[in-house]
């Protein structure tokens, strides 16, 4: 029950997670257009997505704090040796780390004014605003997170060096996954704009254009993740690639029900990103999506299972012994 319920919260806070961190990125391509074309629809969707990544990370801490509770009732001793290893200096640049992302994305929202297209000094202020806050934030949490899953599920005893993370080929693995993952999403979420739109009211040619780039940026990064999920798959520890292919039958279901779902997802995405901007095809997009996070997250926590008991059943003998010498 707790890992259900773990699995559903993790997999929302990831969604939210993507947007707030891929978000600003996309909106500098959107920027570009708008200063370079004239195009005010793109300017329109670009302040949206600012709006949205700010959600998205408030919805993510809010989500995080409750993955966390979960943790501490269900497996929390794992857990927090783990995070224990982590130093506590990175946890305190956390806040500050927040803060800037906040100030940067308010401030690129308030510089990007409707109908002003002109290049300037402040125009390439806010765009660099933009991108230290994606890039800021992509860069210390997912990796903050990822080294403390993996390395509660090892089991380590000594202490983690951040920047190591980025070396250690399971981290980063996951890391490039994730990444290519939140432009996919965004991508995604530019097609809930696009509905949005054809609710509103706006014209049939504004609601086709918005949803044509939603599914261009979102086919792009999911075609790649064919090789970083392989990669991925290659660097995990061999009982959780065991289990994943055949050796844990609810871990293989997962596996086998989120490779099936991102082939279904990129067939769709290709056909709206050829034009095919019917309303079923955005609807199906984005709940094959949600889908293929679920199932990927269970997955991956299922796959983080098996090593935990294999790092169990390795601490065992030892326990036993010392509770006989004892």
């Amino acid at each position: 029950m707790f890992d259900l319920l773990l699995v559903l919260v993790l997999s929302i806070h990831l969604l939210a997670a993507n947007v707030a961190a891929a978000a600003p990125l996309v909106c500098l391509a959107l920027d570009i257009r708008e200063s370079r074309r004239g195009d005010a629809l793109a300017g329109d969707v670009g302040r949206w997505l600012l709006r949205m990544s700010l959600a998205g990370l408030a919805l993510a801490l809010t989500l995080g704090g409750g993955a966390l509770a979960i943790v501490w009732y269900s497996d929390w001793e794992r857990f927090s040796r783990a995070a224990a290893w982590v130093p506590v200096s990175r946890y305190w640049w956390a806040v500050p780390e927040l803060a800037l992302y906040f100030v940067c994305v308010a401030a690129y929202l308030k510089l990007w004014k409707p109908g002003v297209t002109r290049s300037g000094r402040a125009v390439w202020l806010r765009r660099a605003l933009g991108l230290v806050a994606s890039t800021n934030l992509a860069y210390h949490f997912p990796l903050l997170f990822l080294a403390i899953g993996v390395y509660s599920a090892r089991g380590i005893s000594e202490p983690v060096n951040f920047r190591a993370a980025l070396v250690d080929p399971e981290i980063a693995s996951q890391f490039i996954h994730h990444l290519l993952a939140s432009v996919a999403v965004v991508g995604v979420v530019m097609m809930g704009y696009a509905l949005r739109m054809e609710r509103a009211g706006r014209t049939t040619d504004d609601v086709h254009r918005v949803a044509i780039w939603g599914g261009r940026v979102a086919l792009v990064p999911t075609l790649l993740q064919w090789l970083a999920g392989l990669y991925v798959l290659l660097q995990l520890p061999e009982r959780s690639r065991a289990g994943l292919l055949g050796g844990d039958v609810l871990g293989s279901c997962l596996f086998g029900a989120a490779l099936v779902g991102v082939v279904v997802l990129m067939h769709r995405l290709a056909g709206v990103a050829f034009g095919e901007t019917e309303r079923r095809n955005l609807i199906s997009s984005m709940a094959l999506m949600a889908i293929v996070v679920v199932t990927m997250v269970g997955a991956r926590h299922r796959a983080r299972h098996e090593v935990r008991m294999v790092a169990t059943q390795a601490t065992r003998p030892l326990t036993l012994h010392l509770a006989a010498v004892h």
